[in-house]
């Protein structure tokens, strides 16, 4: 478990490789069109087919996919199947006010989510209480992707490049290729980033099957008895179905992806994309909690923490027994730190799109585009050197990480979801949900400093869902009481 998959010309060949990024960077910086933050942020808004299912495929897969769901799978077992039905769900989720919001962010030109939010209710207030919410979660996401790149060069490495020097690494690379070329170099390196990860993660499960290497993979069979026996338990149904219904509006509302509606060509566009993007956790996610589920046999006994480089001491099991595979098994690294470098750039750019757009823009429209554009650049830089400090100080596991983003964010999902959608709501309804919802599950995930103890899953139901509840019947109820008022 401590013997290193990348030797020192695996190591060399990764870093020539992220470097590599940086010219990417280059060449979308000398493509810009213009100085300005639709085009820094959404690169002009044009993106086909095939760029929009790669930057969406590479945004979504990230760490969370590649080390916090194997990990839950070799400590939860089945429960870390709700990840990949949750992600098919969400293509439900933007198919459903997907095509609506690309429709309103071509007539208006929105860049940031809060030109939305600013666009349909007028309410400083509402804009101000969303943004919060979409900077906690851009800073969560940020920080469980660092720890996972981080993670995934100290374990492949062993230790020849310890944690915080990956993450100072990756961050640098970021830095540079993201302040050149915004929204056009993330989703020029996704293209690369998400056809590697496809690729690389369906041939290390296949050569794990054929070789039964570092022992077999779980057979179809004992896991649909293993699912049997999950589902007979009552409170594990129920939690199962909670995570998916936590996973679905909240993760379809990160603001990345959003953004990424805005920057599709068109209607058409986003549904060609969808059709591919529905299928993908079967070849992706789905492959990894089969290693994690299997990997308990393999490994024993490890920490909740030690869990989440479970696919890394599964790979180090199989370049021990076939040596001739090497190649394969650092293209797969390559590309998994790629992939989550690309989650990492399209969350500090939407945040960057936050500050830039809705605080200083909006407060100061005097300041002209050009100015605007490199005060963008400098803010990446600054964002990404806070956010790897953090991942080296902070301790949480990548799993907490994922769990409380998604409980948070969905508190923002009526916001979004049913204002495409629904002409009826008014701001005091949905700023009164967002301040309910967000005091729930504040209250619910830290009550034991309070001094009110409570389950983190009352009746094995997420704190997130109990907030979103009563997040809508709040909306619901001042809306009525609006619509009473206004009756003749």
């Amino acid at each position: 478990m401590n013997s290193a998959v990348l030797e020192n010309s695996g190591i060399a060949i990764v870093i020539v490789y992220l470097l590599s990024l940086i010219i990417v960077g280059y060449v979308a910086n000398r493509a810009r069109k213009e100085s300005s933050l639709r085009d820094y942020y959404l690169a002009g808004g044009s993106f086909g087919v095939l760029s929009l299912f790669f930057t969406l495929y590479a945004t979504q897969y990230s760490g969370n996919s590649m080390f916090g769901t194997p990990g839950m799978a070799y400590s939860g077992g089945i429960i870390a199947l709700a990840l990949a039905i949750g992600m098919m769900g969400i293509i439900g989720m933007y198919s459903y006010f997907g095509p609506s919001l690309n429709r309103l962010s071509k007539e208006h030109q929105f860049v940031s989510v809060g030109d939305f939010v600013y666009w349909r209710y007028r309410s400083k207030a509402l804009l101000i209480l969303a943004n919060i919410i979409f900077v906690i979660t851009l800073i969560n996401y940020s920080l469980a992707n660092m720890k996972a790149v981080g993670l995934l060069l100290e374990s492949a490495t062993a230790g020849k490049i310890p944690f915080a020097a990956g993450v100072i690494l990756v961050c640098l690379i970021m830095a540079i290729y993201e302040s050149l070329g915004g929204m056009r170099s993330v989703v020029w390196t996704d293209v690369i980033q998400g056809s590697l990860l496809m690729l690389g993660c369906l041939l290390v499960f296949v050569y794990l099957v054929i070789f039964q290497v570092p022992g077999e993979i779980i057979q179809p069979e004992i896991l649909f008895t293993k699912i049997s026996d999950y589902a007979g338990r009552s409170e594990n149904a129920i939690t199962f179905i909670s995570l998916v219904l936590l996973i679905i509006p909240a993760a379809a509302v990160y603001p990345q992806a959003i953004q990424r509606l805005y920057a599709a060509k068109n209607v058409i566009t986003l549904q060609r994309s969808y059709r591919i993007l529905f299928f993908m956790p079967l070849f992706t996610v789905f492959p990894l909690i089969l290693i994690g589920m299997s990997a308990t046999e393999w490994f024993p006994g490890l920490s909740r923490q030690e869990s989440e480089g479970i696919v890394i001491f599964t790979i180090n099991g199989l370049a021990a027994e076939v040596p001739y595979l090497s190649w394969l098994l650092i293209l797969f690294l390559a590309a998994a730190i790629a992939a989550i470098m690309s989650t990492i750039d399209s969350a500090l750019l939407s945040l960057g799109s936050i500050f830039s757009k809705d605080v200083i823009a909006r407060r100061n429209p005097q300041i002209g585009g050009e100015q605007l554009h490199r005060f963008s650049r400098i803010l990446s830089w600054g964002l990404m050197a806070l956010m790897g400090a953090l991942a080296i100080l902070l301790p949480q596991t990548i799993w907490t990480l994922m769990v409380f983003k998604l409980e948070w964010l969905i508190q923002a999902a009526p916001l979004i979801i049913l204002s495409v959608r629904r002409s009826n709501l008014n701001s005091r309804a949905l700023l009164a949900g967002l301040i309910v919802g967000c005091c729930c599950v504040l209250f619910l995930k830290f009550s034991l400093y309070l001094g009110a103890p409570l389950p983190g899953k009352p009746m094995g139901i997420h704190a997130g869902i109990w907030a979103v509840a009563l997040n809508a019947l709040t909306i619901f109820v001042f809306t009525s009481v609006k619509s009473r008022s206004v009756q003749p």
